[in-house]
C-alpha cells in the first residue's frame, strides 16, 4: 500500500531537521581561566610574552570580531556583532572588574599593554545583561597582571 506525504509532512520533516543542524552545528565559545564573569559569547585572548612596543590599540587589533580605527592619535575601537550598525557603538572598557569608560581615551592611560594578563571580549545583550546599559554595545574587559 503506498501512502501520499502531504505538505504538512515535509513542514514538519524540514523543521525538525533544522533543528537537528542547528542543536549540533553549535559549538560552546571560550571563556576566561578567570571565573568571574563567564558568559556563552566571551572571548578569551592571553597575552604572548614580548610585547614590547605594543601600543593598547595595536593590542586590541590582534583580539578576533574588535575592529579598532585609528587616525592620528583619534582611536575608536568597535565590537563586531548585529548591534554595531549604529552611530554610539563604542564598548564598555572594563580593567580588574572596575569599569573605566566607553571611550579608548579612557583606558589607555590607566593599562600598559606589557602588564595584560588576559582580554576577554562580551557582546552586546549579554555584556548589558552585566553592565547595564553601559555595556549595551560590548565590552572589553582587561585582566591585569598581580605584581
Amino acid at each position: 500500500m503506498k501512502r501520499n506525504l502531504n505538505s504538512g509532512t515535509f513542514f514538519i520533516i524540514g523543521v525538525v531537521g533544522l533543528f537537528i543542524i542547528s542543536c549540533s552545528s553549535s559549538k560552546p565559545s571560550s571563556a576566561t581561566s578567570d571565573s568571574s564573569n563567564k558568559t556563552s559569547s566571551a572571548k578569551a585572548v592571553n597575552t604572548a610574552e614580548g610585547n614590547n612596543g605594543l601600543t593598547l590599540a595595536n593590542y586590541l587589533r590582534r583580539i578576533p570580531g574588535v575592529l579598532v580605527d585609528q587616525r592620528g592619535s583619534d582611536v575608536s575601537v568597535m565590537i563586531r556583532s548585529a548591534s554595531s550598525v549604529g552611530s554610539n557603538n563604542q564598548p564598555l572598557f572594563v580593567v580588574n572588574n572596575s569599569a573605566v569608560g566607553n571611550s579608548y581615551s579612557d583606558v589607555v592611560n590607566t593599562v600598559d599593554v606589557n602588564d595584560i594578563k588576559t582580554v576577554n571580549v562580551i557582546q552586546g545583550t549579554e555584556g548589558q545583561q552585566i553592565y547595564g546599559m553601559r555595556g549595551a554595545n560590548g565590552v572589553i574587559q582587561i585582566i591585569l597582571k598581580k605584581k
